[in-house]
């Protein structure tokens, strides 16, 4: 190749470079911007990972057959001692006499409230349905569900704040809904509410068949997938939170005192915290803006608040049908509970 073939060549690639000059530009600016946007993706994960926070919430305290039966003891209290971390218990102070022990069963209620990481609240005296029983009858069971508990939390430096409805049925319409309100108000109580909750009491009924029937493995199936519908369910709230709120929500998820928590609540906790949940008291959950949101059910249905911010009852039909279940565990419960009459 002599040096007019060379020259040739060279001119003839540098005009082939200045034809697709404006192209390579582009292709470099669309680099530039898709690899920012990656990056910036990359960063938001953590940060939207450390917007996941929960409030444990644990109703129908305390369970006083599982005390008598585990030799006067809560396992579940003692797991939550090693848990490290805040819990709002809601009591039926009924329980206590459940059974014959009623002096050791108040010990029991004292041992819960006097925990420094607990924070307690009315569940009602004898846990009944506002929309079955009217103002009257709930109002006044109300009242008699604090009166040793309203005691017992001042002997621990603690106020009763907060109400949970049984069954969080808030009333069979909008006007019971608003008087029952002023009443709480008046005697200023918190009505709390609740975004996650996943049948524990249904696993628990088949749990504890499985256990009284010596099937472990039964029992252990059962209680795995209690956690695994769970997390499907928290995955599910999460994102019907964004498209109702347009933002994640401290969540607040509903258990009970029960057999089923007192071994697989631990696991799902850690689950959760694997999941980047941070464990939050009920009064930090309750700070966040969404619970001032306002309410367009006005049934005396319990479910799920994040709902019950939907104005439109249509889309929250939707919602609610896309939600997860267990099919199987449903229809065992009814089955027990059908062979129970």
């Amino acid at each position: 190749m002599d040096d007019r073939t060379a020259g040739a060549g060279t001119h003839s690639g540098e005009a082939m470079m200045k034809r697709h000059l404006p192209a390579m530009k582009k292709h470099l600016r669309n680099m530039r911007v898709h690899l920012l946007a990656t990056v910036a993706y990359a960063l938001a994960l953590p940060a939207h990972a450390q917007e996941r926070s929960v409030a444990i919430t644990i109703d129908d305290v305390p369970n006083v057959h599982l005390y008598t039966a585990d030799g006067h003891s809560s396992r579940l209290l003692k797991k939550l001692d090693s848990l490290d971390l805040p819990v709002a218990i809601f009591i039926n102070e009924g329980h206590l006499k459940q059974n014959q022990d009623f002096e050791q069963n108040k010990m029991l209620l004292q041992s819960w409230i006097s925990k420094p990481y607990m924070t307690v609240g009315n569940h009602s005296y004898s846990h009944p349905n506002y929309g079955e029983i009217g103002f009257d009858a709930f109002s006044e069971d109300v009242l008699k569900g604090e009166e040793l508990t309203r005691k017992m939390a001042e002997k621990a430096g603690k106020k009763l704040d907060y109400f949970r409805f049984p069954f969080n049925g808030m009333g069979k319409d909008s006007a019971e809904q608003v008087r029952m309100r002023a009443f709480l108000i008046e005697h200023q109580y918190i009505s709390t509410p609740f975004t996650v909750e996943s049948e524990d009491w249904l696993f628990t009924q088949l749990y504890e068949k499985a256990l009284k029937e010596g099937k472990l493995e039964e029992a252990k199936a059962i209680g795995n997938r209690y956690v695994d519908l769970s997390l499907k369910l928290f995955d599910h709230f999460e994102g019907v939170a964004l498209k109702v709120v347009g933002k994640p929500i401290k969540q607040i998820y509903l258990c009970h005192d029960n057999r089923l928590n007192t071994d697989y609540l631990p696991v799902l906790v850690q689950k959760l915290k694997e999941k980047q949940y941070r464990m939050i008291s009920l009064g930090e959950a309750m700070a966040d803006p969404a619970y001032k949101l306002p309410l367009h059910y006005h049934g005396n249905w319990g479910f799920s608040w994040v709902y019950r911010w939907v104005k439109d009852a249509g889309e929250r039909r939707s919602l609610m049908q896309r939600e997860p279940s267990d099919k199987e565990a449903q229809q065992a419960y009814e089955a027990l509970t059908k062979g129970r009459k």
